[in-house]
């Protein structure tokens, strides 16, 4: 690795989340150290009531990584916020979030880090990200804050590298100076859109959210594929207690934010199609429904945290 490049990663923290996926988590730190010292600023991994193996394993490998354990189910959105809050207090730059499930291409964070570096008052850098899910396809940059049940039509071709709203956490390349700035994720939330909700965050506070055209990462999310009125259609497979979160949040983060009226209207369109899937796509149907508008209702009346499930 030239010396640029190693420079490049050298401001970075990798930042990793974890909840009873101790392997994937261990295979990612393998690859991390295989030279026996990593080339980021520092290695985190954020644990929800981990059985001791990963930290085990790091203590007999001797790898310098900042393992935090928390004594709670921290959730997706408390994991993203303990990660970020840990990264700025180790004084790195930037953080380099993946979950368990995600990649560590040097390549692409030195991409998106000479992105970040280029720019004016950079929040966030996004990957382009392809979905071996979704048909093998490309996610179109998100520039509204509107999410959609059914992922819009993804291009087959890299964006250009463009102003955004929001992305997913994992594979984003967050800026620690608007964590420093008092600019933090919605703990709250604890699962589901909380990637979404930051963003918003980042865009009130004026900061610039991009996507870097070098950059490409390889999200597996969940989806399976259907059709509708002959069409190909994915939808998202999660597990039934997540239809809690769904509208909850998207309620709860509608009412947090200015401008919130966009993402109040976007609500009943969205329902009816989240019904339509459940109805005709999805396992356990009458529970989903029950969780759904058990979550909404908890919306409404500003209730968030872990709900009743998992």
């Amino acid at each position: 690795m030239e010396r640029s490049e190693a420079e490049a990663l050298e401001s970075v923290v990798l930042a990793i989340s974890t909840f009873r996926t101790a392997e994937h988590v261990l295979t990612l730190l393998r690859s991390v150290f295989a030279n026996g010292k990593t080339p980021f600023l520092a290695v985190v991994v954020v644990d929800s009531l981990g059985d001791g193996r990963l930290a085990t394993a790091i203590g007999e490998n001797g790898w310098a990584v900042e393992y935090h354990n928390a004594d709670r189910n921290l959730g997706s959105a408390g994991n993203l916020q303990k990660r970020l809050q840990i990264a700025a207090d180790l004084g790195g730059r930037w953080c380099y979030a993946i979950n368990h499930d995600g990649e560590v291409d040097l390549r692409a964070v030195q991409a998106m880090v000479r992105a970040g570096n280029a720019g004016e008052r950079i929040g966030a850098v996004y990957p382009n990200r392809f979905r071996p899910n979704r048909g093998g396809s490309w996610e179109k940059p998100r520039r509204s804050a509107v999410p959609q049940l059914f992922s819009p039509r993804l291009s087959s071709q890299l964006a250009v590298g463009e102003e955004v709203v929001w992305s997913s956490s994992n594979g984003a390349l967050y800026s620690l100076q608007p964590q420093r700035e008092g600019v933090e994720v919605w703990s709250d939330l604890w699962m589901s859109w909380e990637d979404l909700g930051y963003g918003l965050c980042l865009k009130k506070g004026k900061w610039r959210q991009i996507v870097c055209a070098d950059a490409t990462f390889v999200d597996t999310y969940e989806y399976r594929k259907a059709s509708f009125l002959g069409k190909t259609i994915y939808v998202a497979d999660k597990p039934t207690w997540y239809q809690y979160y769904h509208f909850r949040n998207l309620i709860l983060i509608a009412k947090r934010i200015d401008g919130g009226f966009n993402l109040y209207l976007s609500l009943f369109p969205m329902l009816l199609k989240d019904l339509a899937a459940i109805v005709l796509y999805k396992s356990e149907p009458l529970t989903r429904l029950r969780l759904l508008f058990s979550g909404a209702l908890d919306g409404i009346r500003n209730i968030s945290g872990k709900g009743p499930l998992p």
